[in-house]
C-alpha cells in the first residue's frame, strides 16, 4: 500500500512539475510565502530533513486522498 501511495505522488509531482512551463506573477508569489511560512515553522532544517518531510507529508496526502471518508 505503502508502494502505491508512494507511486501515486512521484507519479503527481512529476505531473505537477511539467504542465504548465512558465509560472505566473500569483503563483511565484505564492510559493514565496510558501517558502517563508516553511522557514517559520521549520527552523534550521537540513536539506536532507526537508526532503524526507516533504516526502512524508505527500504520502499522508496521498492516503488521505485514497482513504474514502467515514
Amino acid at each position: 500500500m505503502r508502494r502505491i501511495a508512494l507511486a501515486l505522488t512521484i507519479t503527481g509531482l512529476a505531473f505537477g512539475t511539467t504542465a504548465c512551463p512558465e509560472k505566473g506573477p500569483m503563483q511565484k508569489v505564492g510559493d514565496k510565502v510558501d517558502e517563508t511560512v516553511d522557514e517559520i515553522t521549520h527552523p534550521n532544517e537540513g536539506a536532507l530533513e526537508k526532503a524526507g518531510r516533504k516526502i512524508d507529508e505527500g504520502v499522508d496526502d496521498a492516503k488521505e486522498a485514497v482513504t474514502p471518508d467515514d
